[in-house]
């Protein structure tokens, strides 16, 4: 299902020619875990070097699964907060911090599973992680996890909606909560032992983030189609800036009556087009 709300997101969105940042992001994700679901059926069902391989790999993509997903929210963030300067550039700092976070935790992981080579002699080759690194993990994706839940509230506030739409854009943003949640399970299940379950979260936490990082395009698709009303606005994912007018633009009429009289004379005069005045006249009003 995440993998193929995926293909729909960016199939649509090529085809309305909206094709941006957190559709590149989210396209990444969902090869992450289409690489991520063959691997561990090939883990599963093969043995010896085949086996390893397809371990390090669905290790390594699950956690490119999550962090490319976190990256494609925070694209769709900033792209809504590019009309103000210091929350667009407040925006980049974030993703700049969640690609550090996401190098990190990969370097973590591969240290720890090159470094652990007695699991290569296991009948079916895999290789936990320890405490630390689980802790690291749960506090590096709860953190980013907050700061865009946070960021999306902040900026969400001002972005010109009808309250049910606005209401809606919320409640999509604020769904990355479930991906706490996942992010939690799994690091409980960590600390239990429990590797089976924590096989489960693995998986169920990969699927979580792919489906809510599309959450925002699949939502408001189904939203048009089904419930969308004339005075609604054009904007796919309703995510366009104020357009307030500034005081000091706004017009301002004055009616002005006169007698029946005097009507005549106030006529437009029809001038001719090719109409020059005289330069050598002194065409001042006094």
């Amino acid at each position: 299902m995440a993998i193929t709300l995926t293909v729909f997101r960016v199939s649509f969105r090529v085809h309305i020619k909206r094709f941006w940042w957190e559709d590149a992001w989210a396209a990444v994700a969902g090869l992450c875990g289409t690489a991520h679901l063959i691997n561990s059926w090939v883990h599963l069902l093969s043995q010896g070097t085949t086996c390893i391989v397809s371990f390090w790999l669905t290790t390594l993509m699950s956690t490119c699964i999550n962090w490319s997903a976190r990256m494609s929210i925070l694209f769709a963030i900033a792209r809504v907060a590019r009309h103000t300067q210091r929350l667009y550039h407040l925006s980049i700092g974030f993703a700049i911090l969640f690609t550090l976070a996401w190098g990190g935790v990969i370097a973590q992981k591969a240290r720890h599973v090159r470094l652990s080579s007695d699991w290569y002699q296991l009948p079916c080759p895999s290789c936990r992680g320890n405490h630390l690194m689980a802790a690291c993990q749960l506090v590096a994706k709860s953190v980013a996890d907050t700061i865009m839940l946070v960021f999306s509230f902040r900026l969400f506030w001002n972005v010109n909606l009808p309250p049910r739409q606005r209401r809606m854009i919320l409640a999509i943003f604020s769904s990355n909560i479930i991906m706490i949640m996942f992010s939690l399970f799994r690091a409980i299940a960590h600390f239990l032992v429990a590797t089976w379950v924590e096989m489960v979260a693995v998986n169920l936490e990969v699927s979580s983030s792919l489906i809510v990082c599309n959450l925002l395009v699949v939502v408001t698709y189904a939203y048009r189609v089904l419930n969308r009303l004339p005075d609604d606005p054009e904007d796919d994912d309703y995510s366009g800036p104020i357009t307030s007018v500034p005081t000091s633009q706004r017009l301002t009429t004055i009616g002005l009556s006169f007698g029946t009289e005097n009507s005549d004379s106030f006529r437009p005069v029809d001038l001719p087009a090719t109409f020059v005045p005289d330069c050598e006249e002194d065409t001042r009003s006094v």
